[in-house]
């Protein structure tokens, strides 16, 4: 993406419950988004009882969404599932790397579980450097795994200090972690790579983290996140997924999405 291009609007998987992918595609072209985001080891929400449709094992899968994007004309954004362990290296996701770069997707997201702050920023960049050599970058969501918050994911970001390296803010895990509009500030041009939209009530109503998470967000506006001011703060070349997983909602799951991307163009103004 080229610093004058605009980043869009569009969907990230969890919103959907793992709806088969050229669904997911005709879907979002229909709703007027720019790009999908998908899960590469499927999605994590899933219906009890329903298939998990996986890319890193299914070379027939990753065929229909390249023929689903080719025919709708759809950008897939973002390709999430990849983790950093303490019993795995990165170098092991070369042969996955190259079948993402072959979906024609943009960047990946990448999770560390490991607590050893050193070995996950050296895997990081060894990461940030695989992918820059099949046109990917790598991104990493503030508030899961060890960057549990805004200060520990910016100083790995520092640390990598890789311009194929950057922070995925999720709206409802940076503020739940503690983060504010101020951290934002104090990031340099560059630092955010994605966005994942949603609302939620502070404090939580809900229990489970997880279960809110997966299951229960809200559409823009149905919170108390400041979105407006929240997304002032984001380059317009990043690009905004909506995230928003809402289970007890009506089944008009269509709909539903069509409302909360209604509620988030004027945030974010033209695109």
């Amino acid at each position: 993406m080229s610093g004058h291009e605009r980043g869009g609007i569009g969907l990230e998987y969890l919103s959907v419950f793992g709806m088969p992918l050229p669904e997911y595609v005709a879907m979002a072209t229909r709703l007027e988004c720019d790009f999908i985001s998908v899960n590469y080891r499927g999605a994590a929400n899933a219906p009890d009882g329903t298939a998990v449709e996986a890319l890193n094992d299914n070379r027939q899968a990753r065929q229909h969404l390249v023929s689903a994007l080719a025919d709708h004309g759809m950008r897939l954004e973002l390709v999430e599932g990849f983790a950093i362990t303490p019993a795995t290296s990165v170098e092991d996701y070369a042969a996955d790397l190259d079948s993402v770069a072959q979906l024609g997707a943009r960047s990946i997201c990448a999770v560390s579980l490991d607590k050893d702050i050193r070995r996950t920023n050296v895997q990081f960049s060894t990461l940030a450097e695989m992918a820059a050599m099949r046109g990917l970058r790598v991104t990493t969501e503030v508030g899961a795994g060890v960057m549990r918050n805004f200060e520990m994911a910016s100083l790995t970001w520092r640390d990598v200090d890789s311009p194929n390296f950057t922070l995925l803010i999720d709206a409802m895990h940076f503020f739940r972690r503690g983060g504010n509009l101020q951290d934002l500030d104090s990031l340099p041009p560059g630092a955010i790579g994605h966005v994942q939209l949603c609302d939620v009530p502070m404090p939580a109503r809900i229990e489970s983290y997880m279960e809110e998470a997966l299951f229960e967000r809200l559409c823009p506006g149905d919170g108390d996140l400041p979105l407006r001011d929240f997304l002032a703060r984001i380059s317009n070349t990043v690009p905004i997924g909506l995230e928003v997983p809402i289970r007890s909602a009506s089944n008009d799951m269509e709909e539903l999405l069509r409302k909360c991307l209604s509620r988030t163009r004027p945030l974010i103004g033209p695109i």
